[in-house]
C-alpha cells in the first residue's frame, strides 16, 4: 500500500474519491458508484510558445473573471453570477474531464501498442482508498466509455445551435452573451470528448494501474460516520440503467423495482475537503476543493433524487 507523496512527481498522477457507498450487488458496484477523479498534471511550460487556442482560453478566462469584479448591480457581475450557478449545474464528471489536457500527460507513444509493453516503472498512478472501494480502473473505463460519445455528441450539438444566436447581435453595447455560452459549451464537451478518449487509449495500453492509499484511508475513515449523520439516507433502487445514480438515470422507480431497495449515502463531509487537499499534496491555488463541493453537493441531490416515493405505487 502506497502513500500519495511516493507519486507526487509523476508527470500524471489520477486520484479516484468515491463519494456515495457502493451498491450491494457485485455485477453492479462498479458501474453505479458515483465516483470524482482529480487529474493532477505538471504546469505547462513557461518558457514555450502558447498556442491560438491556449491563446484564446486563458484571455477569455481573465475576461470572464473581470466580470466577477464588476460592481454589485452591474449586468456583468449579474451575468457573472448567473454562469456560475449555470456551471454548477453541469455534471461533475463533464467538469473533471474537461480539466485534463492531454498535451500536459505523457505521449501514448510511450506505453507501446499493448498492454504486454509497459514497463512498471512507466504506469500511471490510479490513487483510491481501499477501504471505500475496490480498485476504480474498471469504473474509470465504464465512465469514459459511457461519456466519450456523450460528449462528442453535446460538441456538436452546441456547434450547429450556436448561428441561431445571431438575432441577439443586434442587441447594441450588452454582447451576444448566447453565443458565447454555446461556443463554450461546444468548447466544454470538446475537450471533455478528448480527455475521455485519452484516457480510453491508456487504459487499452494497460498504462494507469490502481494503487491504495494510506492517507486517503485514514481521511475517509475519519469522515465516513460523520458524513452518514449528516446526509441523508435515501433509498436508491438498483435498475436495468447503465448507473443508478448516473446524471442520466431516470428518477421514478417502478412498483416491482421498490422492492429491491437499499440504503446508501455520502461517504464524504465538506469538511473533509481540506484535509484531502492536505493528503495529496495540492497547493492551496488548486481547483480541487470547488470541484469537490460541486461533486458533493451534486452527489446528495442525486441521492435526493433517486429515493423512491414510499407512498406511490
Amino acid at each position: 500500500m502506497s502513500g500519495v507523496p511516493q507519486v507526487a512527481k509523476q508527470s500524471l498522477r489520477i486520484v479516484a474519491l468515491p463519494l456515495v457507498t457502493a451498491s450491494r450487488t457485485p455485477e453492479r458496484s462498479s458501474s453505479g458508484h458515483l465516483t470524482y477523479y482529480h487529474f493532477a498534471t505538471p504546469p505547462p511550460k513557461q518558457n514555450g510558445k502558447r498556442s491560438w487556442v491556449q491563446w484564446a482560453t486563458h484571455k477569455a478566462a481573465d475576461i470572464w473573471a473581470g466580470f466577477g469584479k464588476a460592481p454589485e448591480g452591474h449586468w456583468k457581475r449579474r451575468t457573472f453570477s448567473y454562469g456560475e450557478s449555470l456551471v454548477d449545474r453541469i455534471d461533475f464528471e463533464e467538469l473533471a474531464l474537461k480539466s485534463l489536457d492531454p498535451s500536459l500527460g505523457p505521449k501514448l507513444s510511450r506505453f507501446g501498442h499493448s498492454e504486454a509493453e509497459v514497463k512498471p516503472n512507466s504506469t500511471i498512478p490510479l490513487i483510491y482508498p481501499s477501504s471505500a472501494c475496490s480498485s476504480p480502473v474498471t469504473h474509470l473505463r465504464s465512465l469514459v466509455e459511457k461519456r466519450g460519445p456523450r460528449h462528442r455528441k453535446g460538441f456538436f450539438t452546441w456547434i450547429l445551435v450556436s448561428p441561431l444566436t445571431a438575432p441577439f447581435m443586434l442587441i447594441p453595447v450588452i454582447p451576444n452573451l448566447p453565443f458565447f455560452f454555446c461556443v463554450w459549451r461546444s468548447w466544454s464537451h470538446y475537450k471533455a470528448y478528448k480527455a475521455s478518449s485519452y484516457l480510453e487509449q491508456l487504459l487499452d495500453k494497460g498504462a494507469i494501474v490502481a494503487e491504495p492509499s494510506s492517507a486517503l484511508d485514514r481521511v475517509y475513515a475519519k469522515y465516513a460516520k460523520a458524513s452518514k449523520k449528516v446526509s441523508p439516507t435515501p433509498s436508491t433502487v438498483e435498475t436495468s440503467s447503465e448507473q443508478d445514480l448516473d446524471s442520466d438515470a431516470s428518477s421514478t422507480p417502478s412498483a416491482e423495482e421498490i422492492d429491491n431497495v437499499e440504503h446508501r449515502h455520502l461517504l464524504l463531509t465538506r469538511d473533509a475537503v481540506p484535509e484531502l487537499m492536505a493528503a495529496l499534496q495540492l497547493k492551496p491555488g488548486s481547483t480541487f476543493a470547488a470541484d469537490m463541493y460541486r461533486a458533493l453537493e451534486q452527489a446528495n441531490l442525486r441521492l435526493k433524487k433517486a429515493e423512491p416515493d414510499m407512498t406511490k405505487g
